[in-house]
């Protein structure tokens, strides 16, 4: 019973509340605009995600490349190939 009076409560008219709605246009236009905004923000954000994962993405990309080529290097200096057909040969 007493959470039923509480809502009631809630529900009661005060001049507070109906001097909010007095402007109701301009209380629906903020209301639209805040909606906009919130909207914009949200899109901007994701946005804002997925270019630093793309990012992220290429730089590893970048870092994995770069670290295939010196390993390679290296490995091939690791071995000397002397012409014949036996294969290369571990220096």
């Amino acid at each position: 019973m007493g959470r039923n009076e509480i809502r009631l409560r809630r529900q009661k008219m005060s001049s507070g509340r109906i001097s909010q709605h007095r402007n109701y246009g301009d209380l629906m236009a903020r209301h639209e605009r805040d909606i906009k905004i919130r909207r914009i923000t949200r899109i901007f954000t994701y946005f804002l995600i997925i270019a630093v994962l793309i990012i992220l993405f290429f730089m590893v990309r970048h870092f994995e490349q770069k670290e295939n080529k010196k390993n390679s290097k290296n490995q091939s200096a690791l071995f000397k190939t002397d012409g014949s057909n036996s294969g290369p040969t571990f220096l």
